[in-house]
């Protein structure tokens, strides 16, 4: 519970904490001086009542003497009714030496302040006695009883009334507090509004510096950085640029030569074939061999850095396509180009995936080649099994490419990823393939990674964004 009221807490903007705290200190200062007032004025009025029961004993024997000699009842108890009406005074009475009592009084006046309050305060009746004499001879005793009621009352009033003035300046300062943090930290909502832009790339973003010298500094901080980072990114979009159409026009290049070395070994395997060659010929042969596989790689290798450098750019519409009609068309090309290998590819029902058909259907053919390649069981007498499985999770599209080979140990997970990465160096694999998978997934702000199933072998698992 404390947590979820922290969490709470710290979640409510700056502006409403430091209301909350002003208004609660001021109303809790006031409260204790409300106390302390109050309390005070409760003791005098309880002093002021002691002082008063003294000096009406004092004056009411005397009141009370000639009437009390002369036993004349009727008029002693005329003046107990009088005297019973003044201000504070709760029951009077007067007890004669036989003990027979005259009494006055209204009991327990009606208050306007609560009880509590009464209580809590000390305000309390008070009674007091006093003996009747006159020439020396005791005619009998005197009772008074005193009230405070009155005081509680106007304690409570003047209560109420301060309570009233509290109320009145917690508001005027909640007011006042809130035009100033409203003035104040407006610049901290640019600021932050700011930040925002430049967390979503637009780095051209600048402010007004305003408000407080502090909060002026912070923002023109602000606008530095901005200006900085924006330069900093030009600079290495540009430097990315050059490289990457340096790495784009050393591909396109590379790509001639290594044409060029495939057809003329060719042509000297068909020239030597068709002529009396002595015995040796047979490491001419051999060298030919060498020479037509390595250009074949070489050949293999450009295209495969040209397919990475075009990767991370859409070179189509991004919408959303039908995964299934691509892996349809793909089955059909890898059944052409390898028709006597045994392999199965299953495909079930597949969600859409946002992205231009051209990388989709990269991706989906580096990921299935891979799994032919690299993903046929130990045993050349068991096919190659592919699966491909997807669903759809909110937002996003998740697809799954397993196979039934011998799998990847997990401390080689991450590493195939690489580029120019290869477990198994006789695959005649460029290493690339699998980079070229992550850089089309990353660019749109998806996430790939391999999984080693239960039942064995590899399963390559993508997400793609709608939003990405």
């Amino acid at each position: 519970m404390l947590r979820t009221r922290a969490g709470f807490w710290d979640r409510q903007p700056l502006a409403s904490r430091v209301l909350a705290i002003a208004s609660a200190a001021l109303l809790l200062a006031g409260l204790l001086i409300l106390f302390v007032s109050v309390a005070q004025e409760a003791r005098d009025g309880r002093r002021d009542l002691d002082l008063a029961l003294a000096d009406k004993l004092e004056e009411l024997p005397l009141a009370l003497g000639d009437m009390a000699v002369g036993g004349d009842d009727a008029s002693l108890q005329r003046m107990l009714d009088r005297y019973a009406a003044r201000p504070q005074v709760a029951a009077v009475e007067f007890i004669d030496a036989s003990g027979k009592a005259l009494k006055s009084g209204a009991g327990k006046p009606a208050t306007a302040a609560p009880g509590w309050f009464a209580a809590a305060l000390g305000f309390r009746y008070v009674s007091g006695t006093a003996p009747l004499r006159a020439g020396g001879r005791d005619y009998g005793m005197v009772g008074l009883t005193l009230t405070a009621g009155g005081m509680a009352d106007r304690a409570w009033r003047h209560l109420l009334d301060r309570a009233a003035i509290l109320l009145l300046a917690v508001v005027l300062d909640f007011l006042i507090v809130w035009h100033m943090l409203r003035a104040g930290l407006e610049p901290l909502d640019r600021l932050q509004r700011g930040a925002d832009a430049i967390a979503d790339g637009e780095l051209e973003t600048r402010l007004a510096e305003s408000g407080s010298p502090e909060l002026r500094h912070v923002i023109g901080a602000f606008n530095r950085m901005a200006a900085a980072t924006q330069h900093a990114l030009d600079g290495t979009r540009q430097s990315n640029a050059n490289l990457t159409r340096f790495a784009e026009v050393s591909a396109h290049h590379l790509m001639e030569p290594t044409r060029r070395l495939a057809v003329y070994a060719q042509r000297l395997r068909t020239r030597l074939g068709g002529q009396r060659t002595p015995d040796g010929d047979a490491e001419v042969a051999e060298a030919l061999d060498i020479l037509e596989r390595d250009a074949g790689r070489l050949r293999n290798l450009v295209r495969d850095i040209q397919l990475y450098l075009a990767a991370g750019e859409p070179r189509g519409e991004v919408c959303a396509e039908n995964v299934e009609d691509v892996l349809a068309l793909l089955t059909r090309r890898l059944s052409a180009r390898f028709p006597d290998l045994p392999a199965s590819l299953a495909v079930a029902p597949l969600p859409l995936a946002v992205l231009d058909k051209p990388r989709l259907t990269d991706l989906f053919t580096l990921l299935i080649e891979n799994a032919l390649h690299h993903g046929r069981p130990s045993d050349p007498a068991c096919a190659a099994r592919i699966a491909v499985t997807g669903e759809r999770i909110g937002t996003t599209s998740h697809y799954r490419i397993s196979d039934n080979g011998p799998g990847i140990p997990p401390q080689y997970a991450e590493r195939v990823f690489e580029i120019f990465e290869r477990l198994d160096g006789a695959s005649g694999g460029t290493g690339i393939g699998l980079s070229i998978a992550r850089h089309i997934v990353e660019s749109r702000h998806g996430r790939i990674r391999l999984e080693t199933p239960a039942q064995g072998g590899t399963a390559v698992v993508f997400d793609l964004p709608d939003g990405g």
